[in-house]
């Protein structure tokens, strides 16, 4: 040992303070600059159906779209409103009023300016019937457009409506295309109209493939390739081996199973994007009728689930557990509102109360997918109680028409996910409905008075710290009435080789969104 060191203890703290100094800057060095340039290839399993980017754009056809066009706002994975193709807004105090500030020097893919003019072209074509735009229904509730300036747009509304903002957020409802770009009627131009995202369509071989390349004149985060490739393959097998041999770079919709393989370690060369939250699970009573018109039954059931158990079982423990329809950390889920938690004990004791005495109860599921794991599960869950469970599987036309007249008892019911708006996602499946036989988006038949009055409250209100108190006061006495009892999110995931670097996603799967997406992607080879 070095004799200038005499004391051990101080030679070994100097020794860790030497070696932490050299290893801070390595660890840093450690993450790569992303590289510029080459093509990125994702395999798909949907065309596009038509190139107008305001008609058909739901699912594929508006992740596709979300490549090239852009709404006013956007939403953060926490569900807050970001400034987007409008940088600021104001609603006036009747709430009549959305006045958007546009941002300035966005360009069109043709390197034309964007101006008030062009959103409001792209508000009045969604707001006429002749177009069947997707928008059409949303934007129902607008009176008017107006280009005040060439960077501020003015929308009137017929009347009130808080939740309208979210709307401008969706490309569902409409994106900002230049003036007089779709002619009216024209529900399939042959070629993309200009957009303002970050990629601009370059050419489509129908069922083939899509290709975009990247516009370097975007306003946002230049995307890092030259090229974005869709692939369409609708056979995910089929995806997964192009996957393995290199053909693409990344897929959608990675099934369940390989993604467990994959972070497990089975599966080398290969790692995987989560899309969280893309769907929500629950159980749903049909409360209009015996037995679960009896609340003490439906809290037995809900003391009876674990729901850790049953995501283990169909999704691999791919999800997340939640007892509400947000997932714990979102914006509009409530800390602090008791929910029946997993007890047997306190389930067989309702169970006693309510007067069941081992009657055969149906449970309804649809067939394919998940669902038969899922049900037989909670009838394995539900069976420690000493509840009789029979199973019904039906195809989904059948299931519809079962829950819509409320010829059911119980079933397993999903959701599209995560609703920016809280109301939007509450109110429909809560709100009374005048005929339990031909129900709407209501299919459990529930009608709570008190409910009733908290959501249609928040759906008029504007002040969001009145709104929040509306929808906690709401979530709590769901979780007393127990109509449904949500059993967590599930998640869809990508699947992508090791060099491809940068690539997230948000809640539904989205190929580019606010926060990253294709581009944002690198690739490291």
């Amino acid at each position: 040992m070095n004799r200038s060191c005499r004391n051990y203890n101080i030679c070994i703290l100097g020794l860790v303070l030497f070696i932490s100094s050299l290893s801070a800057p390595a660890a840093q060095a450690a993450a790569p600059e992303p590289k510029r340039g080459g093509s990125v290839t994702l395999g798909i399993t949907r065309d596009i159906s038509v190139m107008n980017p305001l008609v058909d754009t739901g699912s594929t056809q508006k992740r596709i779209r979300d490549l090239m066009f852009e709404p006013l706002l956007a939403i953060d994975l926490k569900g807050n409103l970001r400034p987007a193709l409008a940088e600021a807004w104001e609603v006036s105090k009747d709430g009549k009023l959305y006045t958007m500030r546009l941002r300035k020097g966005v360009k069109f893919h043709n390197g034309q300016e964007m101006t008030a003019e062009d959103a409001k072209f792209a508000i009045d074509y969604s707001m006429n019937a002749k177009n069947g735009a997707r928008g059409f229904a949303e934007l129902s509730i607008v009176d008017r457009a107006e280009a005040r300036d060439k960077h501020t747009l003015n929308i009137y509304l017929k009347r009130s409506a808080p939740g309208f903002i979210y709307a401008l957020a969706r490309i569902e409802t409409f994106s900002v295309i230049p003036k007089e770009s779709v002619a009216e009627g024209t529900r399939s131009p042959n070629r993309f109209p200009p957009g303002t995202g970050p990629f601009k369509f370059v050419e489509r071989q129908p069922q083939q493939r899509i290709v975009f390349e990247r516009f370097s004149d975007y306003w946002g985060h230049k995307a890092f390739v030259d090229r974005a490739i869709l692939r369409i393959i609708s056979d995910t097998t089929v995806s997964f081996t192009a996957l393995r041999v290199g053909d693409i770079d990344l897929m959608e919709r990675a099934p369940y199973e390989w993604i467990k393989e994959i972070r497990d370690g089975k599966l080398k060369g290969i790692g995987f994007a989560e899309s969280r939250y893309s769907a929500g699970r629950a159980i749903e009573f049909n409360v209009a009728d015996p037995p679960f018109n009896n609340k003490k039954l439906r809290l037995a059931v809900a003391h009876a689930i674990d729901r850790k158990e049953i995501l283990e079982a169909a999704y691999f423990g791919l999800g997340e557990p939640s007892d509400q329809l947000y997932p714990r950390g979102h914006k509009w889920y409530f800390e602090g509102v008791a929910s029946p938690a997993y007890d047997l004990n306190k389930a067989r004791a309702l169970l006693k109360e309510a007067g069941y005495k081992g009657e055969e109860i149906e449970m309804m599921g649809s067939m394919g997918g998940t669902q038969e794991v899922e049900i037989t599960t909670v009838q394995a869950q539900l069976k420690k109680i000493g509840m009789n469970i029979k199973i019904k599987m039906a195809e989904r036309g059948a299931n519809v028409q079962m829950r819509r007249t409320g010829q059911y008892a119980f079933k397993l019911s999903g959701d599209p996910g995560v609703n920016p708006n809280p109301v939007d996602l509450y109110l429909p499946i809560h709100a009374c409905e005048s005929d339990p036989r031909n129900r709407n988006q209501n299919e459990s038949g529930y009608c709570d008075k008190e409910v009733d009055a908290l959501l249609r409250a928040a759906a008029a209100e504007h002040d969001e710290n009145q709104l929040r108190a509306l929808m906690r006061k709401t979530v709590t006495r769901l979780q007393q009435d127990a109509p449904t009892v949500t059993i967590g999110h599930t998640s869809r995931f990508f699947a992508l080789r090791d060099y491809v670097k940068g690539f997230t996603t948000a809640y539904d799967g989205e190929f580019v969104w606010d926060g990253g997406g294709l581009n944002r992607v690198w690739l490291d080879r």
